[in-house]
């Protein structure tokens, strides 16, 4: 079976390749219904549609034929790269799970190593990586930082990938975000997101 367009295939497997790892992460926890939706069920969801929409450009990168400067990849990483970043990410969980029980500790560690390491040496992928390193800080922030902190840190790790930052801009942006995230979906879905972090006993956004 022969690739016909690398840009879609590449793009195809990634959108497979996370939708299917929120899915699959998203066992862990209580699915809910359409009317009272537990944690699992939006990331279940949001997963599926993804790893669906990743299917279908997968497929039809091995039907389409683009030529030209348009069928050429320049990526920013190869394969050894990612390989060591898997093995990153395997070693530092394995350690965390060993030492405190909980393999979370040890992924966002990987998250923050991984970052550093790729800004310095393969600073091109400087953009991909703070902006998956970003979502990964907020899974794993939520909850013990709170949904606030946690969309603010999302909002501003992202925003270091972009050719420029206006510290202005993204204040505004996280702001409104974290109201966007507060109103819709604590308030209006009642999602059992915490707001505030797990240290403080009475949060003062209710």
């Amino acid at each position: 079976m022969k690739i016909r367009n690398q840009k879609d295939f590449w793009a195809g497997l990634m959108f497979l390749a996370f939708g299917l790892g929120f899915a699959i992460l998203a066992l862990n926890y209580q699915m809910g219904t359409a009317v009272r939706m537990g944690p699992a069920y939006f990331p279940t969801v949001l997963g599926g549609l993804m790893a669906l929409l990743g299917a279908i450009v997968l497929l039809r990168s091995l039907v389409s034929r683009v030529t030209g400067e348009a069928a050429k990849v320049k990526m920013s990483f190869n394969f050894p790269d990612l390989a060591i970043g898997l093995v990153l990410f395997a070693v530092f969980a394995w350690v965390s799970k060993e030492m405190t029980g909980n393999a979370d500790w040890g992924m966002l560690a990987a998250t923050v190593v991984l970052a550093a390491l790729s800004i310095l040496l393969r600073p091109d992928s400087k953009p991909m990586v703070l902006i998956v390193a970003g979502c990964l800080a907020f899974a794993y922030l939520l909850k013990p930082l709170g949904l606030v902190l946690a969309t603010l840190l999302l909002v501003f790790i992202s925003a270091f990938g972009g050719h420029e930052y206006r510290n202005k801009e993204i204040a505004f942006l996280a702001l409104g975000l974290v109201i966007f995230a507060v109103v819709v979906f604590v308030k209006g879905l009642t999602l059992p997101f915490p707001i505030c972090p797990a240290i403080i006993d009475n949060c003062p956004i209710r």
